[in-house]
């Protein structure tokens, strides 16, 4: 029974975390909504924002439970990303000009949120 319910607390901390995050990144998103040209730029940035927000959370997490030195220092460079990527968002509100799918820009933007999820991969991943 115990192994249950810490299953379900985790799952129920997961979810709201996921859904705080989600509710404060729309005021970031919502003055693109209506130009529809650069979705895709504004919607890679927007993934970045989530997934590095919420790793964000999971490193502090970890820190605080394990005292890894490693994972306050994950836990500052998500955190870092995730300052960078809501500023791009909210720098660029009133840019609504479409990006060439394959620009300079746009092979960066992708780059990173790779780059996000690889390196979140080899710091929570467990054999």
């Amino acid at each position: 029974m115990a192994y249950s319910l810490t299953e379900n607390k985790y799952s129920l901390f997961l979810i709201a975390v996921l859904g705080g995050i989600l509710i404060l990144s729309i005021p970031l998103i919502s003055n693109h909504f209506l130009h529809q040209d650069h979705i895709f730029h504004i919607a890679i940035h927007q993934a970045g924002f989530v997934l590095a927000s919420f790793l964000t959370i999971m490193a502090l997490v970890s820190y605080r439970k394990t005292k890894i030195v490693r994972m306050g220092f994950a836990a500052a460079a998500f955190g870092v990303l995730a300052f960078g990527q809501a500023t791009y968002m909210y720098l660029e509100k009133d840019v609504h000009t479409a990006e060439n799918m394959m620009s300079n820009g746009e092979v960066l933007d992708m780059c990173i949120l790779l780059m996000t999820v690889l390196f979140a991969i080899g710091v929570f991943y467990k054999r």
